[in-house]
């Protein structure tokens, strides 16, 4: 096949991958209707037409300030589901700009290119990491300029290191974390001494106060929350070497969870990671031992993947989005080295069997991620057209039960679904994002709900005078089975059923007659 075909095909497929996002109405995304809350409430406190601006206040010292900050001027203009659909188009393929020139920078083969289209849409897309999936090319980016300036200390690569280093700051905390480490990994792999180390990484040590500035400044107007300290390994003991945490991360690569897969769609994952794996070696690729700063990257992704918990510092999921940058990372490491012992003739041939096959992989994984929004979108319409009807701007509580989808394949999509109420008529739906830290919209001190972030996922542990239902003028309940005569137990009049379709239930309370 020849490459410029190879080529056009890989540009087809790119385009291909920012369509996933308008398959459905709303994507199967699972904390995407939060971001477009925060988005729709920062919009409307800054307009000064927001119905809830006393319960909040504006955080303009979160990490996510670039996604929430591209996403507020396309809200003025763009629906807020399209807003995101937008960037989330551009993050993916920025994602996959950034990887091939970081794959060029390290003189890696341009077949290896393929690897960076189907990471975005893993374990970080389906559970809606918004503002991370917008910082990643950041990230990318900082990668690129940091390794340019480390290799070559001019002043002009120091201030474009530093100005990028800023950026990422302001786009998402574990992000900036992970560029600063391979920063200083570049630093060290590129010193001819201890005294050129020193002075070269001034834009470093400027990096690191930033952080520790931004952090002492949270930690003050965090005073008043208390949050869950505690740190969760997650999948077992025998995760304590990494083995386990490390096939979970080859999954999170393409998927949110294989266990949620069924039949053709886990066929073709797990071919899409064996075919990912092997085909470098096939075409005769080798890691090159010379070109230590290549093999970082992939490096700082494994020691991430291997050490760090997957719940600390009250967040949730972090080593597993770390998945999104597993397969690149790997790429970058086959730079400049081939197997100079395997005849050229097998070469050619494993080329010519292996290129063609991995591309109908990516085709066929990025359409049962298209199919699968589709069906998404199939299946919400009815309750999405209920909301569409119910009276705008008043206060919900979202009561899920069950929150899985046959549609997405994805076993917590419906978490937060109730809230594209809050994002698209205006009103306030609980649990909210507005009680955690790095939101740019928090809830105040004095007007925080009885809802906590505990009671996000246990919903079952709803009671009326405990969550204060009197404060709620719809609840929205998902789940498989009837909902109990009693379950309103506790309310001067139990609240009114006025709506049902599928799993979902909407009802209202209504003043005693």
């Amino acid at each position: 096949m020849k490459i410029s075909t190879t080529r056009f095909l890989f540009a087809l497929t790119v385009a291909w991958g920012c369509l996933i996002f308008w398959f459905a109405p709303h994507p199967p995304m699972v904390d995407l209707p939060q971001h477009a809350g925060q988005i729709v409430l920062l919009r409307d406190m800054l307009l000064g037409q927001c119905s809830w601006s006393d319960f909040f206040r504006i955080n303009l010292f979160t990490p996510y300030l670039i996604g929430y900050g591209l996403a507020l001027p396309l809200s003025l203009i763009l629906p807020v589901a399209t807003a995101l659909k937008v960037m989330l188009s551009l993050a993916y393929i920025a994602f996959v700009s950034m990887s091939v020139k970081l794959r060029k920078h390290f003189g890696a083969d341009e077949r290896l290119d393929w690897w960076f289209v189907l990471s975005f849409f893993g374990f970080a897309c389906q559970w809606g990491f918004f503002t991370f999936l917008v910082a990643a090319p950041v990230g990318l980016l900082f990668i690129l300029v940091s390794d340019r300036y480390a290799r070559d200390q001019t002043n002009a690569k120091a201030l474009g290191t530093l100005a990028v280093g800023l950026v990422l700051l302001v786009s998402h905390g574990l992000v900036f974390l992970f560029g600063l480490l391979i920063f200083f990994a570049f630093l060290l792999a590129r010193a001819r001494n201890l005294r050129a180390l020193v002075v070269g990484a001034w834009p470093f040590f400027i990096l690191v106060v930033m952080c520790g500035i931004y952090f002492l400044i949270s930690q003050k107007n965090n005073a008043g929350l208390n949050f869950p300290s505690k740190i969760t390994w997650a999948f077992g003991s025998y995760n304590l070497l990494g083995f386990g945490k490390i096939l979970k991360a080859l999954a999170f690569s393409v998927s949110i969870s294989f266990t949620s897969l069924r039949g053709i769609s886990l066929i073709v994952q797990l071919c899409a990671i064996l075919i990912l794996i092997g085909s470098p070696w096939i075409w005769g690729l080798r890691i090159n031992p010379r070109n230590l700063p290549s093999w970082i990257p992939f490096g700082i992704v494994m020691l991430i993947i291997v050490i760090v918990p997957s719940f600390a510092l009250s967040t949730s999921f972090l080593y597993e989005r770390f998945a999104l940058f597993l397969f690149p990372a790997y790429a970058w490491m086959f730079a400049g080295a081939t197997d100079s012992t395997r005849p050229a003739v097998n070469a050619g041939i494993a080329a010519k069997a292996v290129m063609p096959l991995l591309i109908l992989c990516c085709w066929a994984n990025l359409t049962l991620h298209a199919c699968d929004a589709w069906k998404f979108g199939k299946e919400t319409a009815p309750f999405d057209e209920i909301v569409s009807s119910l009276k705008p701007g008043k206060r919900a509580l979202a009561l899920i039960f069950d929150t899985d989808s046959k549609a997405a394949s994805n076993p917590v999509v419906y978490d937060h679904y109730a809230v594209w109420y809050q994002a698209e008529e205006k009103g306030l739906v609980d649990f909210n994002f507005a009680w955690f830290p790095p939101q740019i919209v928090r809830f105040k001190l004095d007007h925080l709900p009885a809802v906590r972030p505990s009671f996000e996922g246990e919903s079952s542990e709803f009671s009326w005078v405990k969550s204060r239902g009197d404060d709620y003028h719809y609840f929205f309940v998902r789940s498989a089975k009837p909902v109990p005569g009693d379950f309103f137990k506790g309310a001067s009049c139990s609240p009114k059923l006025i709506a049902e379709t599928g799993m979902w239930s909407v009802f209202e309370n209504l003043p005693c007659v």
